[in-house]
């Protein structure tokens, strides 16, 4: 029952993007590094990807055991919409902006 509420409130967050940022969360990897880093080339780019996978398995693993429907989205269209959200704001950690595409992605 816990999970559950967690991830409602997550989910029903407003400024999802701008709340993540302003969390004091203890990550692991790349995902605490800025969109602009993962982006600025094809090592820190491909150590970004499977940082992106990780942790979207591990999104996908909390709503299924808290009956809430998990992402459908492909492997391209993940990391294409993390993408376009750090382009966006590239200051902004990888794992914010990883966290907004799996919000936009499941809206849909």
């Amino acid at each position: 029952m816990l999970k559950r509420t967690v991830l409602i409130m997550l989910l029903c967050a407003g400024g999802v993007a701008e709340a993540t940022d302003k969390l004091s969360v203890n990550l692991a990897g790349v995902g605490s590094d800025s969109c602009a880093y993962w982006l600025s080339n094809q090592d820190h780019k491909s150590e970004g990807t499977v940082w992106i996978f990780g942790f979207w398995s591990g999104l996908n693993y909390v709503a299924a055991a808290s009956d809430q429907d998990q992402s459908k989205a492909t492997s391209a269209n993940m990391i294409a919409a993390v993408e376009t959200t750090c382009k966006h704001d590239p200051s902004s950690s990888l794992a914010s902006a990883a966290w907004s595409a799996y919000i936009d992605l499941n809206r849909r």
